[in-house]
């Protein structure tokens, strides 16, 4: 175990800066990261493969990146040669030969298996997974009570290190058997501890296994909701098994007026950002340019310059919650989807303006937070939904 928590009282302040100017660093253990232009991160599904510009785009830009599956051709399916585990190992190679300080993520999930994952699921041990009714399918989930299925997992997972050339796995499903899950509803509360206790287990033996510079980023890691505490978020208490988290809903389909997030909540979010980062974790702030793929579909249809226009224009206020709250190690990622069509492969003026260091934590007074940066000013109104970066230089 990483360290323990016990009855730890959270003080919800904002992350500081550390002192110093310290605007660069590389813990082996850790993605590269520097306070010299906005922290970034990339995540996104490699479907049959990337072109070469597209790696290239990938190695100019990013110092950490997560791949997924994405979206599988028919080919991929069904051709023995074609798997996940090659692309990546690709993907990669090419990346790291162009920009050595990378760091990419094998996405690997902890409560079932993901088809894009098939040359790793032909491994599976017989008898180490059950059948679960998961909306309307059925999926075999991973029994992590099973000595054998932990094994097995924690294989794929210092394979993604030390045969895929990856740096670690983003662990997707993590989080499956918290208290008041659906699991937990489904399975019943005994069982549900019992398969979390597994889950636990099962990350302690991966991170042997990979090694102890390999990096488990966790998905994902909320803000408390109205009346919990701070270890009670959905995330919290799986922390110190893993290296970090992706803070995966902030803010996200906010066009969609019922699904909006309440301030109290926004708020909780980049508070449990900052803590998280303030205790050493390693976060990616997810954020949303006001839609999602799924969540405006009218826009879906538009051409993707319509699509990115929206994106520059909401951009403002997620990166100003995201820079009231980092900390070292954090990371912006701002894309309205898992492909890399949803963004990914754009940019935008902020990511190349000089940042600096924090001159110290954000002053927060009612809903609005205030943050001086070596070369800007950060204010956020949360009640307003409003933010501004003032850039001095």
């Amino acid at each position: 175990m990483k360290r323990t928590i016990g009855m730890m009282v959270l003080a919800l302040t904002l992350a500081g800066c550390g002192g110093a100017e310290n605007a660069s660093q590389w813990d082996p253990g850790k993605p590269h990261f520097s306070w010299d232009r906005v922290p970034v991160s990339a995540h996104l599904g490699l479907d049959d493969g990337l072109t070469p510009e597209q790696y290239t785009f990938l190695a100019d830009h990013f110092d950490f990146i997560t791949f997924t599956g994405g979206r599988m051709s028919r080919e991929y399916r069904t051709n023995k040669e074609i798997s996940f585990e090659r692309i990546i190992t690709t993907a990669a190679r090419t990346i790291k030969a162009r920009n050595p300080k990378a760091r990419i993520l094998f996405y690997w999930s902890g409560d079932f298996g993901r088809d894009h994952a098939k040359l790793s699921n032909a491994t599976l041990p017989k008898g180490t997974t059950f059948p679960y009714e998961k909306g309307s399918k059925t999926v075999q989930l991973f029994d992590t009570r099973n000595p054998a299925l932990r094994s097995w997992w924690a294989g794929v997972a210092a394979k993604a290190v030390k045969e895929y050339s990856c740096d670690g796995i983003y662990l997707d499903g993590g989080t499956a058997y918290s208290p008041g899950s659906s699991y937990e509803r489904n399975l019943g509360k005994a069982k549900s501890t019992e398969m979390e206790q597994g889950m636990f287990a099962m990350l302690n033996e991966a991170k042997t296994k990979m090694g102890k510079d390999s990096i488990i980023l966790l998905n994902p890691l909320h803000g408390p909701k109205k009346g919990q505490a701070q270890e009670d978020a959905l995330g919290w208490r799986y922390l110190d098994y893993v290296d970090g988290a992706m803070v995966d809903d902030f803010d996200r389909a906010a066009n969609v007026i019922k699904k909006r997030q309440s301030t109290e909540y926004i708020a909780a979010t980049i508070k449990t950002m900052s803590v998280a980062a303030k205790r050493g974790e390693i976060v990616v702030f997810k954020a949303w340019p006001g839609f999602t793929w799924w969540s405006d579909p009218e826009l879906m249809k538009k051409p993707h310059a319509e699509q990115l226009a929206v994106a520059k224009k909401n951009l403002e206020f997620p990166l100003a919650c995201f820079l009231v709250g980092a900390g070292e190690h954090s990371y912006f990622c701002y894309t309205w989807g898992w492909l890399g069509e949803y963004g990914t492969f754009d940019w935008y003026p902020e990511f190349d303006k000089p940042l600096g260091p924090p001159k110290g934590d954000a002053v927060q007074t009612g809903w609005v937070f205030k943050r001086e940066f070596k070369h800007a000013s950060v204010v956020v109104d949360l009640e307003k939904r409003f933010g501004k970066i003032t850039w001095n230089k």
